[in-house]
């Protein structure tokens, strides 16, 4: 069965952005000054690699992510540190919205649905695991909905002190089993998570 991961950035002190200006939580805020080290670089290329498609939030995809990747792709044509870049451009992507969603993107399926049955939808019309990038409120939302088979969190080496998060009072019956992680030459901590699903007892509990 195709699987759904998560993949996000997040800071030392839980966070996956910041409401503090000047914040420098973030080793790479996704510009052109790429400090990753190469461990790290080769970590995300394998994610996106693997993946059979992608899912965006209805804000990815209209704020310019595809665009930002294929002119980023172009811009590193012969660059193995950027095949990402080349493989999103290449990949099938999804959107799922609960209102209508104009616009014209490559490669793209709007899928106007209910979270749940959206992405259960778009896992079905995949052929393979679907890669997942998208803001705190979508994630928070998949969680809720118990729809991430795997979260992969890159903990970046600094403090955002206050901001968004994907975690919330909902989940504290939750829990997820480590499948990996290791440390990085920059300070990043690649880390995968596997939620642990709750049997039917758990759940009535």
């Amino acid at each position: 069965m195709n699987r759904l991961i998560v993949h996000m950035q997040a800071s030392m002190d839980g966070f996956v952005g910041s409401d503090i200006a000047g914040s420098t939580w973030q080793l790479w805020d996704w510009g052109p000054d790429w400090p990753w080290s190469a461990d790290v670089r080769k970590r995300f290329n394998e994610v996106v690699g693997a993946a059979s498609g992608i899912l965006l939030s209805r804000p990815m995809i209209t704020e310019g992510y595809l665009g930002h990747w294929r002119r980023t792709a172009d811009e590193h044509p012969d660059d193995p540190d950027y095949r990402f870049a080349r493989r999103i451009g290449e990949l099938p992507t999804f959107v799922v919205t609960g209102r209508g969603l104009d616009g014209d993107w490559p490669r793209t399926t709007v899928i106007n649905a209910p979270l749940a049955e959206g992405v259960r939808r778009a896992l079905t019309m995949a052929d393979g695991d679907v890669v997942c990038f998208g803001g705190a409120g979508f994630v928070n939302g998949l969680l809720r909905e118990d729809l991430v088979d795997e979260l992969h969190l890159f903990v970046n080496p600094g403090i955002a002190g206050e901001g968004p998060r994907i975690f919330d009072g909902t989940m504290i019956r939750d829990s997820y089993e480590l499948v990996d992680a290791s440390p990085s030459d920059c300070g990043i901590l690649p880390a995968r998570w596997r939620r642990r699903r709750r049997s039917p007892a758990e759940r009535g509990a």
